[in-house]
């Protein structure tokens, strides 16, 4: 498994990070310009909710995931995982830190595997674990945009 983490201070209360985060709309507000995304389902939020996108991530490719919510404790964790989809694990963790009366930490945590075993591992090193971090980068500032 790879993991990475990354955390960003926002000036909004967990409470209205964690709401911003609930709402299926927000996803595509903040994917990369360069992935394209569907939103085939999402459920009413809650543990146990399922949502299920159709991602392009390069022109001519595309995968459907489904995700679970499995832990939804608001307004302080979220966390989905994969059910299924192109990785071989997938589990995010959004924890939401009060950081003052006014602020919080939004502080991601992705575990990932790739399928193919050593192969999986080549690409995770070439190529996938640069675009998660870019990926990241880019929702955790459009987070930050669009909450303050």
């Amino acid at each position: 498994m790879h993991t990475y983490t990354t955390s960003i201070r926002i000036e909004a209360t967990p409470e209205v990070v964690f709401a911003f985060h609930t709402e299926p709309a927000n996803l595509l507000r903040i994917t990369p310009p360069k992935v394209k995304v569907d939103l085939l389902r999402f459920d009413p939020s809650g543990e146990g909710a399922m949502v299920e996108l159709r991602v392009r991530p390069l022109p001519f490719v595309s995968t459907r995931w489904l995700m679970r919510f499995d832990v939804f404790d608001p307004p302080h964790r979220l966390q989905d995982v994969q059910v299924r989809g192109p990785f071989r694990a997938w589990r995010q963790l959004r924890e939401f830190i009060s950081d003052g009366d006014s602020a919080c930490i939004l502080r991601d945590t992705v575990e990932y595997a790739l399928p193919f075993g050593f192969a999986g591992r080549m690409v995770n090193r070439l190529f996938v674990a640069r675009e998660i971090r870019k990926m990241f980068a880019h929702r955790q500032a459009s987070i930050k945009r669009l909450v303050e």
